[in-house]
């Protein structure tokens, strides 16, 4: 009888040991799913597991907009600043592509028809127009951006401006099909229109795409604003003529100033949405008629008068510019120059005699 006992007990001993073994073996990591991503000690004869954890790509880089203050991509203000010339005749409304200008300048060209010269860094569209004529006072303000100036045709005084300034132009008359086409929808000369991009193409066909000086705008920091403002929520700039009736009304929600043309709503023909400034600059110029067309002479280099609406508020101020192919600045009753929100900007040159409400 011991003699089973003994065996017995071996037996016992040799199957609990099995045991032990058979159960470490088919712990965690080596199960039928598991066993696959285990790592021995020397990493050998498994397959290393994968992290389901997803690494997040970098966001894109950005730097600020010297023109619109903007956080935009990084290398999309690394080129020559572009200048189109879009007309504002009632028949030429809605204009396409003016949401994506930096700053777009509003002038008097001939009768109380305003013209403006949109100005693009960062920005680019695909559809920009109507395009018109140049007029000199225009080119003025196209040198204060060393821009690629575009334009169809011009007055006698602009076209020589052109040759004796040295201007890098984008004439539709020399440029043609490459950057320009008409549409069927409007009549001519309303129906003109070209894109950013193709414009580029060509000024870069020419040499005229190369780093050129930019004007400095100052910007207001974030909870910063300009002093001395007095609150005001609109501000109507009354042109001789009730279809050109200019009017901003500042919206607190998002900071900004919707446009009003002739008394109807102004938007983007593109995007059907109304147009908007984040500031809007008045300067008085001195103006005259010079010819039986209506042309006109504006006074764009010396000092005057100047508002700025930013913010809800309203200040007044002066400009000054000291020669043709200098910088326009502008500043509070003080001699402190403005700073502006980041946004589109407007700058609204009228007449020194032309009524503003506010």
């Amino acid at each position: 009888m011991s003699w089973i006992k003994k065996q017995t007990g071996l037996i016992l001993l040799i199957f609990g040991i099995c045991l032990l073994i058979f159960s470490g073996c088919s712990g965690p990591g080596l199960g039928d799913d598991d066993g696959k991503d285990a790592v021995n000690s020397s990493g050998a004869g498994y397959k290393k597991r994968e992290s389901k954890l997803k690494v997040p790509e970098p966001l894109p880089r950005t730097v600020r907009c010297p023109l619109s203050g903007d956080m935009v991509p990084e290398g999309t203000t690394d080129r020559r600043p572009l200048a189109v010339m879009i007309e504002n005749a009632p028949a030429a409304r809605p204009q396409s592509g003016l949401d994506k200008a930096d700053i777009i300048y509003e002038i008097l060209a001939e009768g109380a028809l305003t013209r403006f010269l949109a100005v693009y860094l960062h920005g680019d569209t695909g559809e920009l127009g109507p395009v018109r004529s140049a007029r000199p006072y225009y080119i003025e303000r196209m040198f204060e951006y060393n821009a690629i100036y575009a334009y169809c045709g011009g007055s006698e005084e602009a076209k020589k401006m052109v040759r004796v300034q040295g201007v890098a132009s984008l004439d539709e008359f020399g440029v043609g099909r490459q950057a320009y086409w008409r549409i069927k929808e409007r009549q001519a000369p309303h129906n003109l229109y070209t894109d950013t991009e193709k414009l580029r193409k060509v000024g870069h066909k020419r040499g005229y795409e190369k780093t050129v000086v930019l004007p400095k705008l100052s910007f207001l920091g974030e909870d910063e604003e300009n002093p001395n403002g007095i609150t005001a929520d609109k501000v109507i700039i009354n042109y001789l003529k009730s279809y050109s009736v200019v009017r901003w009304d500042y919206d607190i929600g998002t900071g900004l100033y919707f446009r009003t043309n002739g008394g109807k709503v102004h938007k983007d023909a593109v995007t059907g949405k109304q147009l908007t400034g984040a500031n809007i600059i008045i300067q008085y110029a001195k103006t005259r008629i010079i010819d039986n067309e209506g042309r006109r002479d504006i006074e764009m280099v010396g000092s005057g008068r100047a508002l700025l609406l930013t913010g809800g508020q309203v200040y007044t101020g002066k400009w000054s510019k000291k020669g043709m192919r200098s910088q326009t600045f502008f500043y509070d009753e003080n001699g402190a120059e403005w700073k502006l929100n980041p946004g589109q900007t407007w700058i609204e040159v009228v007449p020194a005699t032309l009524k503003i409400e506010y």
